[in-house]
């Protein structure tokens, strides 16, 4: 599997729904339960990734749809920036 070396892609294919976006945002949606935190092996590595989802089950489909092997491990809580 081919995974770029700076941007969340294995394969052409997306992996981090919230890629690009500020943290404020990320937060917002984290807070309204919308955020799923997933991660795949590849390469002997291991990658993580985030799905904008509404349950839990719609997050597990949209992983399987991706074709990557990720697990979907819980919802995202809470992000930020370390100085």
């Amino acid at each position: 599997m081919r995974v770029h070396s700076s941007l969340p892609y294995a394969d052409g294919i997306c992996f981090d729904d919230i890629e690009g976006f500020d943290i404020e945002c990320t937060n917002h949606l984290a807070a309204n339960g919308t955020v799923y935190i997933t991660e795949f092996k590849a390469n002997s590595r291991r990658y993580g990734g985030r799905i904008i989802a509404r349950s839990q089950e719609q997050a597990h489909e949209t992983a399987f749809v991706r074709g990557l092997g990720e697990e979907v491990l819980g919802r995202l809580v809470l992000t930020g920036r370390l100085d």
